[in-house]
């Protein structure tokens, strides 16, 4: 969807694609170099950086996800359907392919390029990815305007706009669950909680009832696809702790929004 979005709608009407393949466009437009080709190359560098700042898990993601997505760039032939309207590719290509990256993202991975960098960000301020990326892409818009043609750089903004909006929207909806985790070994799951995860933990001694022994429990609020990441750690340290989950709809205070 990603690919299809930008090959199909937005670049056949002259408009660029957000984040890093919108630099790959321009490049496009004025060497003709292959989008996906250059996809892959400026992906590399940001590939390590997201190593060493994000974890192993989303990087593999990361990688299968750009490796595809730089086949279907240059498989998919960059040609005009469905319309001719510059305002309708600039909508629904924004659309289209906000979903299929939002979609990636969720899936614990992502599409590569200003997603990487605006996850990092977001691991340590308290700002969206698609606000994020909505910023890069406007510095990409003003040397579009001043390479290309003023109205096209107008519509590409239109589309940028757009696709981060439904990027935060699709990214929004991940529901939070508050857990709570009974243990043996507080301080330590604590620790590894929020130095993988980036969430807060806070802690209080309980008492078990039918062992009459002292434990921890712990209470961390996460988005539900970092589930299983929770249980991941909590195994590793201490594999007969208990831990619970209960669905939470809203919260209020210091909860980073890390998608």
């Amino acid at each position: 969807m990603f690919a299809f979005g930008t090959n199909q709608l937005l670049t056949p009407a002259e408009l660029l694609a957000g984040g890093l393949g919108g630099v790959c466009v321009i490049f496009y437009q004025i060497f003709g170099w292959p989008i996906g080709t250059q996809y892959f190359l400026f992906n590399v560098p940001l590939l390590i950086i997201g190593y060493f700042h994000i974890g192993k898990k989303f990087i593999f993601y990361t990688i299968y996800s750009v490796i595809v997505s730089s086949f279907f760039f240059d498989w998919i032939p960059i040609q005009e359907i469905w319309t001719e309207d510059v305002m309708l590719n600039a909508v629904f290509g924004a659309i289209i392919s906000g979903i299929g990256a939002a979609v990636i993202l969720r899936l614990g991975g992502s599409v590569g390029g200003i997603d990487i960098l605006s996850r990092v960000i977001a691991k340590y301020y308290n700002i969206t990815i698609g606000k994020f990326g909505l910023i890069f892409s406007a510095c990409i818009v003003l040397i579009s305007a001043l390479l290309f043609d003023a109205q096209s750089a107008m519509y590409t903004i239109i589309s940028f706009f757009v696709g981060a909006k439904t990027y935060d929207t699709i990214l929004s909806i991940a529901e939070r669950s508050t857990i709570l985790i009974v243990t043996e070994h507080g301080d330590d799951i604590a620790s590894t909680l929020n130095q993988m995860l980036n969430r807060g933990v806070t802690s209080w001694k309980a008492l078990g009832v039918y062992s009459d022994a002292e434990r921890t429990v712990l209470l961390c609020v996460i988005v539900n696809i970092e589930w299983s990441e929770i249980i991941r750690v909590v195994k590793e340290v201490d594999s007969e702790a208990f831990v619970t989950s209960v669905p939470t709809q809203k919260t209020f205070g210091n909860f980073r929004v890390n998608w």
